[in-house]
C-alpha cells in the first residue's frame, strides 16, 4: 500500500506557454492503494492516464474516468480512488489557461470529469502520440510541444485573460464591482467573461481561492482559527467555519486531524 505520494512537478521551458499553463507533473508507482479526498481547486488539470483506472467519488456518483480526461475547477470535495499501478502525467492550467487550448466555454467542465477527447479531439490525439514515447523526459518535451503547436490566442483574448489574471491576483479587500468600475467595464460582461474563460463566476474563484489559503494556513502553519479568520477577512470565526466546511467536507480542526486530503499525502520533487 503507498501511503505517501511521489510526484515531480517540471517547470515550462517555453515563455508562450508560461501565461497558462502552472507546471506539468508526472507520477508512477506499483501496487498502489490511493483513496483520497481531493479539495477544491483554482487549477484545471488535463489527467493522461496510462495505467489503472482512476475513479472519482462524490456524494453522489461515482465515475471511471476515461484515460485522457479533464479535472476541471472544483468549488466541492470529492474521493479519488486508484489502485494497482499508477502511471500519470498531468498539465495543470491556470483558471484561465485551458481555454486557449480547446477554444470552448469551460462551463461544461466545472466540477466535472470530461473526456479530452470530447473537448477537443485534436488535443487528445497529439497528446496520445506525445505520451508513445519511451522515456519521462521526452513524454514531457513532447507534451510541451503538443501544446505549444496547438496554442491560439488573439490579442482580444490575451486582453480579457489579463482582466482575469489581475482580478484573480488582486486583494480580496477589492470588491467586483470596484474592480470592473475602474477599469470601465460592465459587471455582467466581466462574469460571463469568467464564466466562459475558466468556468467559474469570479466570486466563487475568489472564494476557493480564499479556501485554499485557509487550507495551507492550517496544514502548514498550524495558527488559530481566529488569527485564519483574521487574515483572510471572514466576517466572524463561525463563518469562517462554515464556508471551510461547505468546502472540506469537515470543520477546520477536523480537517487538521483526518490526514485524508491528497495535499496532505503528497511529496514533491521539482525539476
Amino acid at each position: 500500500m503507498i501511503n505517501i505520494l511521489n510526484i515531480t512537478r517540471y517547470a515550462i521551458k517555453n515563455e508562450c506557454l508560461i501565461p497558462w499553463v502552472k507546471f506539468f507533473w508526472h507520477i508512477e508507482a506499483a501496487n498502489a492503494d490511493i483513496h483520497y479526498k481531493l479539495l477544491p481547486t483554482d487549477c484545471i488539470d488535463v489527467i493522461l492516464n496510462l495505467a489503472d483506472d482512476v475513479v472519482y467519488e462524490t456524494e453522489c456518483n461515482k465515475i471511471i474516468a476515461p484515460p485522457f480526461h479533464i479535472n476541471g475547477l472544483r468549488s466541492k470535495y470529492s474521493f479519488i480512488h486508484q489502485e494497482k499501478t499508477i502511471s500519470i502525467f498531468g498539465i495543470s492550467f491556470y483558471p484561465h489557461g485551458l481555454y486557449p487550448f480547446v477554444h470552448k466555454s469551460l462551463k461544461e467542465v466545472q466540477n466535472k470529469v470530461v473526456d479530452l477527447n470530447g473537448l477537443s479531439y485534436s488535443l487528445g490525439e497529439k497528446l496520445k502520440k506525445a505520451v508513445s514515447n519511451d522515456t519521462t523526459e521526452k513524454i514531457i518535451a513532447e507534451i510541451e510541444n503538443t501544446l505549444i503547436q496547438e496554442l491560439s490566442i488573439k490579442q482580444d483574448f490575451v486582453d480579457k485573460a489579463q482582466l482575469i489574471s489581475d482580478f484573480i491576483t488582486i486583494s480580496d479587500d477589492i470588491s467586483i464591482k470596484s474592480f470592473c468600475y475602474e477599469r470601465s467595464i460592465n459587471i455582467k460582461t466581466f462574469e460571463r467573461m469568467f464564466l466562459n474563460y475558466t468556468g467559474y463566476t469570479p466570486k466563487i474563484l475568489r472564494r476557493i481561492k480564499r479556501f485554499q489559503n485557509t487550507c495551507n494556513q492550517l496544514v502548514h502553519q498550524h495558527i488559530s482559527l481566529t488569527d485564519i479568520t483574521y487574515d483572510n477577512n471572514f466576517t466572524d470565526q463561525s463563518y469562517f467555519i462554515k464556508e471551510f466546511t461547505r468546502f472540506s467536507g469537515t470543520a477546520p480542526r477536523t480537517f487538521q486531524t483526518e490526514k485524508a486530503t491528497v495535499k496532505e499525502n503528497v511529496k514533491y520533487k521539482y525539476l
